[in-house]
């Protein structure tokens, strides 16, 4: 490990390095925890060339284990097919791998794994109602929610959500009401206290000239899921909007036992207009706290010495949130990983 690095301001937080996976990072992997050990699944990169080289994305279907106080072991077991993109939970020792995409398209399976002590055993949960990839979800008690994403590589983005009763899988998905904004891609979300919570993402809009445009949201948004007759609905709600909009930053987004939620990294408004990869600055690296209790924002400050990044899994490993891997910039990734602390 190396020293932790301190934001210079009140409610700050100290980022801790932890062993990095080999090789160059990944980009959208799935992460989780299964019997004590960290497990990371798939991603993409460009291991040739970067892409205004000409270098061709890479989907991957490799598995690596952490064990704590450990480096990182490259498994035997493998996906059933490359993937990334999708969403990740950990339920029960289950680490169930939800949607994403491929080089060939996109999918709606929803995979399980589990650690015997000597290798992962693997099984199925029901398929999303569609494919979807680029989408929020975590998990809300015994609940999965998924929101937003798309279900193809040119497809519009969605305003769909979904659910899975992990204690009655019988039931399969339910779908649940929309929230009261417009539809997202890589938005960013948050469980707390029985709520979901949605934050920012992305959609294209027309601007005064009449010509599509990326536009970064700021809108937020919290639920809570409920039973009525038997069926699987909600009660959205408005929270204060982001100080400013993120899309793709870590998710689900680390909340601390102090009922603030962690917004570090992600494409901002400012970040979303440079077109140029080669001169392409890197990922903001404020940090944002919002707190669940009084709905308010707190700006706490830039981690000038680590790189931020955006689409990578945030896992609660050891009771410790930790980010892995993710894109730095536009076909760039790092391989490093990050527990962050309250101080």
């Amino acid at each position: 490990m190396i020293d932790a690095i301190k934001s210079p301001a009140k409610n700050s937080l100290a980022f801790t390095h932890i062993s990095s996976l080999p090789g160059e990072g990944w980009a959208g992997m799935y992460a989780g925890e299964s019997r004590e050990m960290l497990f990371c699944f798939g991603g993409v990169n460009f291991p040739d060339k970067l892409p205004w080289e000409d270098g061709k994305k890479k989907w991957y279907d490799e598995i690596y284990m952490l064990r704590k106080e450990g480096d990182w072991v490259k498994l035997t077991e493998k996906l059933p097919f490359p993937l990334a993109y999708g969403v990740s939970v950990s339920y029960k020792d289950k680490i169930i791998i939800i949607g994403g995409n491929n080089e060939s398209g996109y999918s709606a399976k929803v995979l399980v794994y589990s650690w015997n002590g000597q290798g992962l055993d693997s099984t199925n949960l029901p398929d999303l109602p569609l494919p979807i990839a680029n989408m929020a979800g975590t998990l809300v008690n015994n609940v999965i929610i998924i929101a937003g994403g798309n279900n193809s590589q040119t497809g519009k983005a969605t305003k769909k959500c979904y659910l899975l009763d992990l204690e009655n899988i019988s039931e399969g998905w339910s779908q649940l009401p929309s929230w009261p904004g417009s539809e997202r891609l890589l938005p960013m979300c948050a469980s707390h206290n029985g709520k979901f919570y949605l934050f920012g993402g992305e959609t294209v809009r027309l601007n005064t000239l009449n010509r599509y445009h990326r536009h970064i949201l700021d809108d937020a948004y919290s639920l809570i899921p409920y039973k009525s007759n038997g069926v699987w609905t909600g009660i959205w709600r408005s929270v204060t909007p982001m100080p400013k909009g993120i899309s793709a930053a870590g998710s689900p987004l680390p909340v601390l036992e102090s009922g603030k939620i962690v917004f570090w990294g992600g494409v901002d408004p400012l970040t979303a207009l440079y077109t140029d990869p080669v001169a392409h600055p890197g990922i903001s690296q404020d940090v944002l706290l919002y707190t669940i209790d009084t709905d308010s924002w707190d700006y706490v400050g830039r981690e000038v010495g680590i790189t931020a990044r955006v689409t990578l899994p945030v896992v609660c490993w050891d009771n410790r949130w930790i980010y892995i891997s993710g894109e730095v910039k536009p076909g760039v990734r790092t391989n490093t990983i990050y527990q962050i602390s309250e101080q």
